[in-house]
């Protein structure tokens, strides 16, 4: 098993990355993953669904943050990818925040010439959806984002279809900087509850994980985007998922 690494010592690791793109088999994008997290918003609000409210307001913070997620991410004029994740800083979920980061070092991949700068794939890559239907669930499975926000094991599919890295499950292989989808429950689509996150290591003990994401309550108390403990015996199923072969994504026009 990995031990959590306090991210200042995993940063140190950048020094090694290098940007030459020949070596793009045995790069570790983990690290690049762990550097880009150093540069995301910062707490914030953790959109969910609001039974406080009126009920025509319950899915406001949601329905903001799909918006919020579409205004930060979008293809230049010069067809590279372009994101800028403080116009998401206020309000996102789980898989706005995973996907905002994986787009972000995809646009930097994109800008070194280890991903395709094809304009379509930026479009594809930018392409959110309609508030209203990404939350009603009506486009899980439709579009990059719509399968890296789709129920169960939503990334995982995507990562299996494009070849762009490992799936697995045994935390025993994991590496700060992989992707894993929690599920707090025994159930798939219908009735799941599960998290989006990055993974960051075992805590001191081994008894819990440390994870990034925005989520309800971080280890600094706030809400949003930061860094939580979570004890794994509250952890039903994990599902990990290592961005190996970010070029793949090309395969998406295919």
């Amino acid at each position: 098993m990995h031990a959590s690494v306090p991210l200042p010592v995993l940063l140190a690791l950048v020094c090694l990355w290098g940007t030459a793109c020949a070596n793009a088999g045995t790069a570790d994008y983990n690290v690049r993953l762990l550097k880009a997290i150093e540069e995301m918003p910062a707490a914030g609000i953790y959109a969910k669904y609001r039974s406080d409210l009126p009920e025509a307001r319950r899915f406001d913070d949601l329905h903001r943050a799909v918006q919020d997620l579409g205004q930060a991410i979008r293809a230049g004029e010069n067809g590279r990818l372009v994101v800028e994740p403080d116009r998401a800083a206020g309000c996102g979920f789980c898989s706005s925040a995973t996907y905002l980061l994986f787009c972000r070092v995809v646009a930097e991949l994109q800008r070194e010439g280890c991903v395709s700068n094809d304009p379509a794939l930026s479009r594809a890559l930018a392409t959110v959806g309609d508030e209203g239907e990404v939350i009603a669930g009506k486009l899980d499975g439709i579009g990059l984002f719509g399968h890296w926000n789709a129920d169960g094991p939503g990334t995982a599919v995507l990562f299996r279809r494009l070849d762009l890295g490992t799936n697995f499950t045994d935390i025993r292989l994991a590496k700060p900087g992989d992707f894993l989808k929690i599920f707090w429950n025994e159930h798939i689509g219908k009735g799941e509850r599960g998290h989006s996150v990055v993974y960051l290591g075992e805590a001191e003990g081994g008894e819990s994980i440390r994870v990034w994401s925005s989520q309800t309550e971080n280890d600094d108390g706030s809400a949003g985007y930061g860094v939580m403990t979570v004890e794994k015996s509250r952890i039903v199923r994990m599902l990990f998922s290592r961005l190996e072969r970010p070029e793949n994504l090309v395969n998406w026009l295919k």
